[in-house]
């Protein structure tokens, strides 16, 4: 089985961090059976999270914590993850991580002629400049993690969230809420969102995806380790 079902996104992310920690380059694509909302960390510290964590739960959406920075992402089964740990070359920057990632979706995707941009959504949840869209609509939220490997190189995690169906109609307002607890001034809404099942016929959905997604994905693990990345990314 390529993708692998975890009862909660709080074990995705477990998996993630393991193989993290490992230091070996690797591929994990997943999802989460629970629907959650999964914030950073450093949430948690705001003045009153503990009683908008008891509210959001009661909605129907528990939070997670994550390490990683940015804004709220719904998780659960219209979710795909897809993590790459990889060995940077030296003098790589985490726009080079962001390219990666990026570059294997775009791969993935192309070949059922799907076409995608990179690029900031306005009013999109966990909004950023390397969103994967299509047609202006977010498609893919992305995020890393970095730390040293020695010898200049540097390890990173990089970690996208893709829409594969649109979240219940109730994750909006929550999502609202949630934004709003830690200031953000514009609503998340779901016109400005696109998902993989309306981009692709029903006969190709999910496991050709997810075929080319580690296919693309594990190419350019193995291109990062030939002389020529070095060359590439030092000049």
């Amino acid at each position: 089985m390529i993708c692998v079902t975890f009862d909660t996104a709080d074990d995705g992310n477990a998996r993630e961090e393991t193989l993290f920690a490992a230091g070996d380059p690797a591929v994990l694509l997943w999802q989460a059976q629970a629907a959650s909302l999964v914030v950073p960390r450093s949430r948690a510290r705001k003045p009153g999270f503990d009683a908008l964590r008891e509210y959001v739960a009661c909605a129907g959406w528990p939070i997670l914590l994550r390490t990683s920075g940015g804004g709220a992402v719904p998780q659960g089964p219209g979710t795909l993850n897809i993590a790459m740990i990889a060995r940077m070359p030296c003098g790589a920057h985490i726009e080079d991580g962001y390219r990666l990632i990026c570059g294997a979706i775009a791969e993935a995707l192309a070949r059922f002629e799907v076409p995608t941009q990179t690029g900031a959504v306005n009013a999109a949840f966990c909004d950023g400049d390397w969103n994967v869209t299509v047609g202006g609509r977010k498609l893919v939220g992305t995020a890393q993690r970095w730390r040293p490997a020695g010898g200049g190189r540097a390890l990173a995690l990089m970690h996208a969230a893709i829409v594969i169906d649109h979240p219940p109609i109730s994750v909006w307002p929550v999502l609202g809420d949630v934004e709003a607890h830690a200031g953000g001034v514009i609503p998340p809404r779901r016109d400005v969102h696109v998902s993989l099942n309306e981009l692709l016929p029903e006969e190709m959905r999910p496991a050709a995806i997810h075929g080319a997604l580690m296919r693309a994905a594990e190419d350019r693990l193995r291109a990062l380790d030939s002389p020529r990345t070095e060359e590439a990314v030092a000049a």
